[in-house]
């Protein structure tokens, strides 16, 4: 059985640990079933091996410029803006759009906006365009997001005039 670093830690540990023979278990030799913490520093390398840069704004800005270059369409990748200040990333895709600007003119669509999410010592706000899914039964979808360390007027708006901006290229 192999581990894969999307699965979780603890999940395959137990998994594991459910394999045991009655003779390992009795001898108390668990070599088959890695340790929990094992397990973390695995995903956690593998994690680490994706990102581009020890720093987080280097990473985020060469994961932009992959998506810039290699993207097609009107509105390429995902990770749309990143602000240096205040600190924040804003994030939409072309197809998320298009799902706003079909339901958008005849339809509820609003801003939900989370308070402050702790980011170790950093205060993180969370503000998403969100509009009725397009299959019924589903749950609202969130067309848009913006993650900032600012909670002001300037710095929503120029998430909103960006969204509305790529709005009307399409």
């Amino acid at each position: 059985m192999k581990f894969a670093e999307h699965q979780l830690s603890r999940a395959y540990h137990l998994k594991c640990l459910s394999n045991l023979s009655e003779e390992e278990i009795e001898s108390g030799c668990r070599d088959s079933a890695p340790s929990k913490t094992v397990l973390k520093q695995i995903r956690y390398e593998a994690r680490k091996v994706l990102t581009p840069f020890e720093d987080e704004s280097k990473s985020l800005s060469e994961i932009h410029s992959q998506q810039q270059q290699y993207c097609t369409g009107m509105i390429k990748g995902t990770l749309q803006m990143i602000l240096s200040r205040p600190r924040g990333i804003i994030l939409f895709s072309e197809s998320t759009v298009r799902i706003y600007h079909s339901p958008a003119r005849s339809d509820i669509v609003y801003v939900d906006a989370t308070g402050s999410v702790l980011l170790g010592d950093k205060s993180c706000y969370v503000y998403e365009i969100v509009v009725r899914h397009p299959n019924q039964g589903n749950p609202p979808l969130a067309v848009a997001s913006y993650f900032a360390t600012s909670h002001n007027i300037p710095s929503i708006s120029y998430f909103l005039q960006l969204f509305c901006h790529a709005e009307s290229t399409l």
